[in-house]
């Protein structure tokens, strides 16, 4: 989303949650209530990215039996929360396909799965209710997040009791398999869940659509998908969209013309990467937003409940992979060497630890571990090049990062500046130099607008990434390194020439030197 967008949108909806009157939300909820409780709203209420959600505390006395406000205490005994959620409309481009999509979901995972989630009191798709909003009535979840919550610098037992829980998330939404990609939506009662022609939203879309850039004529509402090349290809028109229509998709001509360049140059590269026996599926239904801000934890770091299901959709097998957060690092940092290794330690753990699951709770055969099916997946996506492919495709917004860092040189050679020119001096690309001119001279005229609004155009910031020299103060990656167990689990891997490649300069030769050293003492011995 370009900046003035965004800075446009946050004011309204500034003045859409001032509108919003909190006697009316707990009105709506003692409606809502089976014994229709009085209720008053026990604490701030909490603003996310498209919703913000009312605390609701229900009191011991009833429309026919009230209490006068001023005497309404919370009681001594335990008492009944829920959280009225209200999608924050300024900021949703299809307010009624999302909330459709996340109830139709949360409606299939309570029943398909022990996946944690709110219990579900009651909603309206419209207006047409006491509060005159759509809105999600909820369990109110007591706890924490994990966000802000530094996953690597967790203790080893911490960590290994946070990965066994995911993998647990993982294994079952493995196991929800179906013939397309696309995201559940509700019947024509808007009762129960139905998975038939909802295409698979995401934040991407709703972002491009908002900022005037029509990514529905790309990928339009009844739109599924049969196929992960097909899908593929649609991601890749929708990056290609971004830099056409985006206002602030580059920040100068030579970030324009790399861009554009790069995008051209990975389409051979992902065709290359769809594997033809996975390309009509299965499809595996996975949670779109899985960040730690949704995920509720308690003091024991155990899971209680996994929220904000709204762009949740089926995917291609091929990407099919565990959050980039727990690394530690997002994708622009940890697509820059040595950390790639490190990126590969955390998710190499976070396979050990579906391994591990699917071995002890879904393996009713008693098959050898590393050939159950969840495993071997894992294990072939895992691999550094499908990894990190999948990972661009599931996050377009650092498909340029993922490029440029780690597959230009390794597809195409050293010479990037050279190839970068001889492409834009080729006749048959006069369409893309025309397009990069339109481009540059949007750009001049945005920042025009952003003048107007008193904005200053806002740069890309350098990518952060940790400095392995201070371990003291930045530990996250090579110093939480388990030595030989982890690299141990990363040679399994076929790809092993990528992953050397990552690492600090003297792990090579260590690991040589320890290599030629243990051939001298069996020599030895045999003499």
């Amino acid at each position: 989303m370009d900046q003035l967008t965004h800075h446009l949108l946050d004011r309204e909806v500034k003045k859409f949650i001032n509108s919003i009157d909190p006697a009316l939300v707990c009105k709506l909820a003692t409606f809502l209530h089976p014994e229709k409780k009085l209720c008053r709203v026990f604490s701030e209420p909490k603003k996310g990215s498209y919703n913000i959600c009312f605390p609701i505390l229900f009191t011991n006395t009833t429309t026919t039996n009230p209490t006068p406000d001023d005497e309404l205490t919370e009681p001594a005994e335990p008492v009944e929360r829920w959280m009225v959620r209200i999608p924050l409309l300024p900021r949703l481009a299809f307010p009624e396909e999302k909330m459709r999509g996340e109830i139709a979901t949360m409606k299939y995972i309570a029943e398909r799965t022990t996946i944690p989630i709110p219990h579900l009191f009651g909603y309206s798709i419209n207006r047409d209710n006491i509060l005159g909003l759509p809105f999600l009535a909820l369990e109110h979840i007591t706890g924490k997040t994990l966000h802000g919550t530094d996953v690597p610098r967790l203790s080893d037992e911490l960590q290994s009791h946070l990965f066994n829980q995911l993998a647990e998330i993982y294994l079952q939404l493995y196991q929800q398999q179906f013939d397309h990609i696309g995201a559940f939506t509700l019947d024509s009662n808007d009762e129960n869940w139905i998975f038939e022609h909802n295409r698979p939203l995401t934040i991407e879309l709703n972002d491009q659509e908002l900022s005037g850039m029509k990514g529905s004529e790309i990928m339009p509402p009844k739109r599924t998908y049969s196929s992960t090349i097909d899908y593929v290809f649609t991601i890749l028109k929708l990056i290609f969209n971004d830099f056409h229509r985006g206002k602030d998709s580059v920040f100068n001509e030579e970030d324009a013309r790399n861009y554009l360049y790069g995008i051209f140059a990975s389409q051979g590269i992902v065709m290359e990467w769809v594997k033809h026996k996975d390309n009509h599926g299965p499809f595996i239904l996975m949670h779109g937003d899985l960040r730690p801000s949704n995920i509720f934890v308690d003091n024991d770091l155990n899971i209680v409940s996994i929220i904000d299901w709204e762009w949740s959709h089926t995917i291609p097998l091929q990407m099919f992979l565990p959050p980039s957060w727990i690394t530690g690092q997002e994708l622009p940092a940890a697509t820059k060497r040595p950390y790639t290794f490190a990126f590969q330690v955390y998710v190499s753990r976070f396979e050990q630890a579906v391994m591990e699951r699917e071995d002890t709770h879904y393996n009713p055969g008693q098959k050898i571990k590393y050939i159950l099916p969840i495993v071997m997946r894992l294990s072939e996506n895992l691999l550094s090049r499908n990894m990190f492919i999948a990972y661009a495709l599931l996050k377009p917004c650092y498909f340029g990062n993922v490029y440029w860092n780690l597959l230009d040189e390794e597809y195409y050679g050293k010479d990037k500046k050279q190839r970068v020119e001889t492409f834009f001096n080729l006749n048959l690309r006069k369409p893309q130099v025309e397009a990069l001119q339109k481009t540059m001279s949007e750009l001049k005229d945005f920042k025009k607008e952003l003048a107007l609004a008193g904005l200053e155009p806002i740069e890309p910031d350098p990518i952060p990434v940790p400095e392995l020299g201070k371990q003291p103060e930045n530990p996250k990656f090579m110093s939480k390194i388990r030595g030989l167990a982890d690299i141990r689990q990363l040679c399994r891997r076929s790809d092993i020439a990528s992953v050397i490649g990552s690492l600090p300069s003297w792990i090579p030769w260590s690991l040589a030197g320890i290599s030629l050293s243990a051939c001298c003492i069996m020599a030895k011995l045999r003499h």
